[in-house]
C-alpha cells in the first residue's frame, strides 16, 4: 500500500501540472477567438466570460485523457531515470501492483468524468445554446450597427437601416431610420383584345419604395413563427409605388417589420440532449452521440492502461524518450473515435459495434506491450 500511495502521489502531481498547462492553452485560445468576435461586433462583451467558462469546462473533459497519458509517462519516466523502477522490480513488485496504484486514482477520476459527461455537459451545452439564442435577439446580432448605415439585399428586396444610438440596456434602438425598395411580381386580371378569348392573368412588377422614420425600435423574435421582428414606435411611413405612381404618408404609434438576421453559429445537433432522452430516440445520430459520450469516459482508463508499458525507457533514452510516440498514438485514437462516430451517423457501423472496436484496439496494444516488456504478468 505504501508503494501504491507513492505512485498515486507521483501521478497526481504530474497529471495536475500537465492538465493545468493544457487548460491555459485551451482557455487562452477560446478567449482570443471569442474576443475576435467581440471586436468584430458579432458577440456582445457581456457574453464573453460566460462562453469562455462554458467552453473551458467542456474542453477540460476532453483534455483529461491526453493529460493523464502525458502525466503518467512523465511520472514513470522519472522513476526509470532515477532507477527507482529497477529497485521496485528487484523487490518483486510487478505490473499488477503498479496497476493497483494507477487505478486507485484513475477509477474515481473516471467516475467523475462519467458524471460530468452524461449529466453535466449536456446541461452546459444547453446553457450555451440559450445564451446564443439570447444573443440572436439583440440588435447587434441582426447585423444592425450603431451610428452607421447598414445595407442588405435579399432577392428583390433592398434594405438600408440606420440607428443613431442604443439605450443603457443595449436593447432599444433610438432614432431609427429604414429605407426599403421592394420589387415583386403580382398577377393582375386583364381582358383579352379578342372577344373570343377568355380573361387572362398577366404578371406585372410592382416597384415599391418605403421609408420609415421613428423615435425608437425594439428587436424581438416571434415565439410562434420564429421570425425576427423590429417593432417600431412613434414614427412615420412613406410609401411610393413607382409602377403606379401612388404615394401615401401615414403616422403610427406602433409598426412591425421583418428583419433578416445575421447568421450565428448555434449547435443544432444532439449535444444538448440529456442522456436518458438520447436512449429513447433510437436513431443513427442519437446512437452516435451516446457512443461518443461513452468514448469520452473510456478514454481515461484506456490511456492509463497504455501509459505504463509505453513509459518504459532505458537509461540512454531519458525521461522524454517515448513521449512524442505516446502523443501520436493518442492522436490516432482520437481520430479513430471521430471517424467512427461519423460512420455510425451514416449507418455504416451497426449500433451494437459502435465505438467499442477503437477501445479494444488500444487495450490489445497495451496488453501486447506489457507482455513484450514484462513477460508473464504478475
Amino acid at each position: 500500500m505504501i508503494i501504491q500511495r507513492y505512485l498515486v502521489r507521483e501521478i497526481i502531481s504530474t497529471f495536475s501540472a500537465t492538465l493545468l498547462v493544457l487548460m491555459l492553452i485551451i482557455v487562452g485560445n477560446t478567449f482570443v477567438r471569442l474576443l475576435g468576435k467581440v471586436s468584430g461586433g458579432n458577440l456582445p462583451i457581456d457574453a464573453l466570460s460566460k462562453l469562455v467558462f462554458l467552453g473551458s469546462i467542456n474542453g477540460l473533459i476532453k483534455l483529461v485523457p491526453i493529460a493523464l497519458l502525458i502525466g503518467m509517462m512523465l511520472a514513470f519516466g522519472r522513476l526509470y531515470r532515477d532507477h527507482e523502477m529497477s529497485a521496485m522490480h528487484s523487490s518483486g513488485i510487478g505490473p499488477k501492483q503498479f496497476y493497483k496504484g494507477i487505478f486507485l486514482f484513475v477509477a474515481p477520476l473516471t467516475l467523475i468524468i462519467a458524471g460530468l459527461t452524461l449529466f453535466v455537459i449536456p446541461d452546459l451545452e444547453k446553457t450555451s445554446y440559450n445564451i446564443k439564442q439570447e444573443i440572436k435577439q439583440r440588435p447587434e446580432a441582426s447585423g444592425i450597427p450603431i451610428g452607421e448605415f447598414m445595407h442588405s439585399k435579399t432577392g428583390g428586396k433592398s434594405i438600408t437601416l440606420f440607428v443613431e444610438e442604443m439605450d443603457e440596456e443595449n436593447v432599444v434602438m433610438k432614432r431609427f431610420f429604414m429605407h426599403l425598395n421592394d420589387k415583386e411580381e403580382t398577377a393582375k386580371k386583364t381582358d383579352s383584345i379578342e372577344p373570343s378569348k377568355n380573361t387572362q392573368d398577366k404578371k406585372t412588377e410592382d416597384n415599391i419604395e418605403i421609408i420609415v422614420s421613428a423615435e425608437q425600435a425594439l428587436l424581438y423574435v416571434d415565439p410562434k413563427s420564429g421570425n425576427r421582428i423590429v417593432k417600431i414606435e412613434n414614427g412615420s411611413r412613406y410609401d411610393n409605388n413607382k409602377s403606379t405612381g401612388e404615394f401615401s404618408i401615414f403616422n403610427f404609434a406602433e409598426h412591425g417589420i421583418h428583419i433578416p438576421a445575421l447568421e450565428v453559429n448555434i449547435s443544432t445537433d444532439l449535444e444538448t440532449e440529456p442522456t436518458l432522452e438520447l436512449l429513447k430516440l433510437q436513431s443513427n445520430e442519437s446512437n452516435a452521440e451516446i457512443h461518443w459520450r461513452l468514448a469520452l469516459i473510456l478514454q481515461a482508463p484506456v490511456m492509463a492502461l497504455l501509459a505504463f508499458p509505453l513509459s518504459h525507457t532505458t537509461p540512454r533514452q531519458g525521461r522524454f524518450g517515448k513521449l512524442a510516440f505516446g502523443i501520436l498514438l493518442y492522436a490516432v485514437y482520437a481520430n479513430l473515435i471521430i471517424t467512427g462516430k461519423s460512420m455510425i451517423e451514416d449507418g455504416r457501423i451497426p449500433n451494437w459495434l459502435g465505438l467499442w472496436w477503437t477501445h479494444l484496439i488500444f487495450i490489445a496494444l497495451s496488453l501486447w506491450l506489457l507482455r513484450k516488456q514484462y513477460g508473464n504478468l504478475k
